[in-house]
């Protein structure tokens, strides 16, 4: 399992419905489907609260931003959709390795890990980084699938 978990807040997610959407997009959708392996945390600090989309049971999520953006909107204030968990407080939001875009140590982790998006300063320490920092963060997201794929499948990775 791949968890990608976004440190953000109702705040910033209306300033920035898009982003939030086409990182959705591009930890969950591939282009023949929805991936089965990943899932899509949001974590809105301002009202403590983590919307987790599942990959595996999500329904009705298309590839759209404007979509997308409903879906969240949905997600975020009623959470009443298929796929989609809700949960209070900041508790079990990372699985296995906490990946981050840069840090002083380097790799390549295999599932199950966390990769961390923090739009909002969450303060979580990643225990490596994949030093795409500079990129924006639904390209981060899009680098990481590929990455992943390309390990599960045996392939070599270059970075």
């Amino acid at each position: 399992m791949r968890r990608f978990l976004v440190t953000t807040s109702t705040s910033k997610f209306q300033a920035e419905p898009h982003l939030h959407a086409k990182i959705l997009v591009a930890a969950l959708l591939v282009s023949n489907g929805v991936r089965k392996d990943a899932e899509a945390v949001f974590y809105l600090r301002d009202v403590d609260k983590a919307v987790k989309i599942v990959g595996e049971r999500v329904k009705r999520l298309f590839p759209d931003e404007e979509s997308a953006i409903g879906f969240l909107k949905k997600a975020f204030s009623q959470g009443r959709q298929e796929g989609v968990v809700v949960k209070k407080g900041s508790r079990d939001l990372t699985a296995g390795v906490v990946v981050g875009p840069s840090q002083v140590t380097s790799c390549l982790p295999k599932p199950p890990y966390t990769y961390v998006i923090e739009l909002e300063a969450a303060g979580i320490k990643p225990d490596c980084g994949l030093n795409i920092g500079a990129l924006p963060p639904h390209h981060q997201v899009v680098v990481v699938n590929i990455t992943t794929d390309r390990l599960l499948r045996g392939m070599q990775i270059v970075i």
